[in-house]
């Protein structure tokens, strides 16, 4: 017996039915393919983001970048040629003392500092590593300025390495970027390295071209080290972990005194574009304007370079010029 209420469905109406589900049957037909088109673009995306190479080499997705900044741990002394030793560098261990230490921390924050925070891309980590006596002066002369961003701080000599491990949970490779306490990288420099597919067996990339700078007479010029100090180690991360170390201090044949050569002596690529500023002031160690001044200006320093070891550029002259490169690499000098 029909429930009383309920309407019988005719013949005719079935037939409506049947029309409106074959409708929206086509009608969703229709529309899972665009979705499915779209799901697949997205994943097409994210992939050409994140493409590992066929070797496995370092990507966007699996590299840490971490800025690895000396300030006053290393023995400059140790490292130089004579002729560059005994004509400049100042009194044995005057890096460690109070006066020394709150001079180039100013230095830091004016230029440095700047460079840093210009950079386009954010995600790296910068650690101002300082011999461990000095700690209590590193300590009494950031108090004059401002907090230093989570990324970017000062550390002991000693914290070094159990800082490092601490930031590469989670990452296949790491890139350990060299930088001094008074200089400069490109903004673009980090988006850089980000973007760059080094070959598998490279352990080093090395910044050739870059400026020379001197900002106690605001002059500017294109600078050529074929074994510069800009330089970026490549690690895998199980390796650094298992103990392995790229030795950038190497002296290479027939050459006692130098040990600035352990770049190039590594399995290593050249950046070519010029994205460091070597930076002269008035409290340096290792960098003296006047010794490089010796050397000869040579045209097109960027591209002639068979042969040539270290050698100075053309001078940037045009006000607007400099003030444009300058711009790259520390922001507007105003703020």
């Amino acid at each position: 017996m029909r429930r009383k209420g309920k309407r019988r469905k005719t013949g005719k109406m079935l037939d409506t039915v049947k029309k409106r589900r074959k409708i929206r049957r086509r009608a969703r037909a229709k529309v899972k393919p665009l979705k499915a088109r779209r799901r697949l673009a997205r994943i097409k995306r994210r992939k050409r983001a994140i493409v590992p190479q066929a070797d496995g080499g370092p990507t966007i997705g699996n590299t840490r970048v971490i800025v690895y900044i000396p300030f006053n741990n290393l023995n400059v002394r140790s490292m130089l040629p004579r002729s560059i030793y005994e004509a400049n560098l100042p009194e044995e261990n005057t890096h460690l003392t109070p006066d020394w230490i709150n001079k180039r921390i100013d230095i830091f924050m004016r230029f440095t500092l700047k460079s840093l925070l210009n950079q386009t891309n954010p995600n790296y980590a910068a650690f101002i590593v300082y011999d461990d006596s000095s700690r209590a002066y590193i300590d009494q002369a950031l108090s004059n300025y401002s907090s230093l961003p989570y990324n970017i701080r000062f550390i002991a000599n000693s914290e070094y390495e159990s800082a490092v491990m601490s930031l590469l949970n989670g990452y296949s490779y790491w890139y350990e970027l060299h930088l001094y306490s008074d200089d400069m990288y490109s903004k673009y420099y980090i988006d850089m390295l980000y973007n760059y597919k080094p070959k598998p067996e490279t352990k080093v990339l090395v910044c050739q071209n870059g400026y020379i700078y001197n900002s106690v007479t605001n002059e500017l010029a294109k600078y050529f080290n074929h074994s510069s100090s800009f330089n970026c180690l490549i690690y895998r991360v199980q390796d650094y972990m298992n103990g392995v170390r790229h030795n950038l201090f190497q002296t290479p044949p027939r050459h006692k005194e130098i040990k600035w050569e352990g770049a190039v002596l590594l399995p290593h690529e050249i950046i070519r574009y010029p994205v460091y500023v070597n930076h002269s002031h008035s409290n340096n160690s290792a960098f003296f304007f006047s010794y490089e001044m010796q050397r000869n200006s040579v045209p097109n320093v960027w591209e002639n370079t068979a042969g040539k070891k270290v050698m100075l550029g053309e001078f940037i002259t045009n006000e607007s010029e400099k003030a444009r490169i300058l711009e790259e690499f520390i922001g507007n000098p105003a703020a």
